[in-house]
């Protein structure tokens, strides 16, 4: 992964300050001069066969920029526009870009700023985050001792890794390839395009090639540097190298010829993915399919209590227009969505809607009705996730509720904005909640989706409490990365280590840090903890096209490892104890990429089964063709003895025998 990190600079230029480097830091909100660079990259991607002349160029900063009068925090919009161009012809078989930034979002306000382009890296940059206990510490926590040495959490203490379960041993991180020194001028990642620095109309840089248009991709790094610190010397034009000779040229004499050089090394061996092999304590999802799927012993149609699913439109995703959820053994919550008129509200540059839904409590022994109540929730995504044993953590209206197994209030905490997403961990005792904080004027927002044709990225705002909801720290991450993932000791990460390799990491609260397993995928695998000291995984394979899931131990050995199909379109887990696991396969009639949209008639069959965490030994499966599209549709009872089922219409209870040993 390349690092966001202040580069070096030497300058052949002459420039009014005598030096421009800048080493990196940990805290990048640092002040530095007016003299050093801006690090910035593309939002989209800049073709001369497609531009014209006057059009714009938007970038944004990288890390965090001041000067007197410009403080431009990472993520802020630099603005430019294409002061000319040539594209290639018959006649000219290269072509040039002419581009200059004069404009940068200060502050919140769009301010005149001349920057000249000073350098070109196009090498890959993916932004993978930072983890909360690191940039709790940058955006302010709640208390001098943030990290969780406050004497309130009764989270256990970090599970010890013996070295030999170690999965990093193999691992290595990506080297970062980019030069310790840019010099002005310097393309790198280009072939045969050459830049030069402030040599166009108001300190414009020109971008020239011998041949073929010249494309910048989206995500491009640029470096910008102050037009006032830049004053432009005659030099010798830089001109585009060939790769081999010209033809006719003289070789170098046999005596000048350099020495051969040496052959290059073996390649490695391919790395193993040990998470994908079962041995103790562990089994295969069985592909067979003669498997008897088991019978509701109670079941009623959820039309009774007034529910009809909208089943007919396309979808990108499944949704939380219904949910099944256990708050113990002796209460089951059913909620779905009326379709009542939604409400609309301003909420910044957007609005947002206030929607009904429904909750009805069940006793899971008789499916009778115990209680309905009518809530407000905000916006159409999740709104109910677990919270500690026997409690429910609800988003209704603009508050985070904790209720109890009776859906009683027992503490709550207001949602300032709206709701990007909560993520809990597996036992309740850490509860992270984002919301939107919108990085652009209203302006820059509809100029950025005009010009980009993508939604604009915006800032989320992270807030960690405890069970409590006593505030332990605040965060910020940009909309582009997904929601943290909490374990009870830390938070799980995902990184690219290279081609379709990535590394799980716990990063714990105690500032420590544990490599769990390093995985080959061909996507970027989701992760999830639906119990403590565990990981589920969904990656996938291209040869064979298939999805896979794996359930992994935080020590990096698999308790269950799912082969998948090109046709399993969603696999995901629930659990609400510490001993067994619920995972869903839901198959289409036919194979489907990752992401793309469905109906349901194109969903074959959903197959719901129960997993023991200790062997992996599966005690309950569930076949049934008519798939739920709700996200939430199943459910496992807190001893395990149960499991709830959304079909259709139906909601089936379902009882999980308990293998002997």
């Amino acid at each position: 992964m390349i690092r966001r990190a202040l580069l070096h600079f030497f300058l052949p230029f002459s420039l009014i300050t005598p030096s421009l480097a800048q080493r990196t830091t940990k805290n990048r909100d640092l002040p530095i001069t007016s003299q050093a660079p801006i690090q910035v990259e593309l939002l989209a991607a800049l073709d001369v066969g497609k531009l014209s002349p006057g059009a714009s160029v938007f970038a944004k900063a990288r890390v965090d920029w001041n000067q007197p009068n410009c403080h431009l925090r990472a993520g802020s919009m630099v603005v430019g526009h294409v002061v000319d161009l040539e594209k290639r012809s018959k006649l000219n078989k290269g072509s040039s870009l002419t581009v200059a930034f004069d404009h940068a979002d200060c502050d919140g306000h769009i301010s005149p700023l001349p920057l000249t382009l000073f350098a070109l890296i196009a090498v890959p940059h993916v932004d993978e985050g930072i983890p909360l206990a690191d940039t709790g510490a940058r955006f302010g926590a709640a208390s001098s001792n943030p990290h969780f040495g406050m004497g309130r959490s009764t989270a256990p203490a970090p599970p010890p890794v013996n070295s030999k379960d170690d999965m990093s041993v193999r691992g290595n991180s990506v080297e970062d390839k980019t030069p310790k020194v840019i010099q002005a001028g310097q393309v790198i990642g280009l072939k045969k395009v050459t830049l030069s620095v402030g040599t166009g109309p108001d300190g414009a840089s020109v971008l020239s090639s011998l041949k073929d248009n010249i494309r910048l991709e989206g995500a491009t790094q640029l470096i910008l540097m102050p037009q006032s610190s830049i004053v432009v010397r005659p030099g010798p034009a830089l001109e585009a190298k060939s790769d081999s000779p010209a033809l006719g040229s003289e070789s170098p004499s046999p005596a000048l010829a350099p020495a051969p050089a040496p052959p290059p090394p073996p390649p490695p061996p391919p790395e193993i993915d040990e998470t994908s092999i079962c041995t103790t304590s562990c089994s295969t999802v069985p592909t067979e399919t003669s498997t008897v799927s088991a019978n509701a012993s109670l079941s009623i149609s959820a039309a009774l209590f007034g529910f009809s699913p909208h089943d007919s439109r396309e979808f990108s995703a499944f949704d939380y227009e219904s949910t099944v959820t256990y708050l113990d053994s002796q209460n089951l919550l059913f909620t779905y969505d009326p379709h009542k008129l939604r409400q609309r509200f301003p909420a910044g540059i957007r609005t947002e809607s206030m929607r009904t839904i429904r909750a009805v409590l069940l006793d899971p022994a008789t499916l009778k009705v115990k209680k309905i109540v009518d809530w407000q929730v905000q916006g159409e995504g999740q709104f109910i996730w677990h919270g500690a044993s026997g409690q429910i953590l609800v988003h209704l209206g603009h508050h985070l509720r904790l209720l109890d197994s009776d859906l009683n209030v027992v503490r709550e905490t207001s949602i300032p904005g709206q709701l990007v997403f909560v993520s809990t961990s597996p036992s309740g005792e850490f509860v992270a909640v984002g919301t939107l904080h919108e990085r652009h004027t209203a302006t820059m927002h509809a100029e950025l989706a005009h010009d980009t044709h993508i939604e604009p990225e915006e800032d989320i705002d992270i807030r960690l409490f405890d069970q409590n909801f006593e505030l332990l720290l605040t965060s910020r991450q940009t909309s582009a990365l997904p929601p943290p993932v909490l374990s009870d000791t830390g938070e799980v990460r995902v990184n690219s280590t290279g081609r379709n390799r990535w590394r799980i990491r716990e990063f714990r609260w105690d500032r420590t840090e544990h490599t769990i397993a390093n995985l080959t995928s061909a996507c970027r695998p989701d992760l999830a903890t639906p119990l403590t000291g565990s990981v589920f995984l969904v990656g996938c394979s291209d040869s064979p096209l298939q999805n896979w899931y794996r359930l992994i131990r935080l020590d990096g050995h698999p308790i269950l490892t799912g082969k998948g199909s090109s046709d399993e379109i969603e696999q995901s887990s629930s659990s609400t104890n510490q001993n067994d696991v619920a995972v869903r396969v839901v198959r289409a009639h036919s194979s489907r990429a990752r992401g793309q949209t469905f109906k349901k008639q194109d969903l074959k069959e959903q197959e719901i089964s129960v997993y023991r965490v200790s062997d992996g030994k599966r005690l309950f499966f569930s076949l049934n063709p008519d798939v739920s599209l709700a996200e939430q549709s199943f459910a496992l009872s807190p001893d395990g003895a149960q499991l709830a089922i959304l079909s259709g219409i139906n909601i089936s209870l379902y009882t999980v025998a308990k293998a002997t040993q």
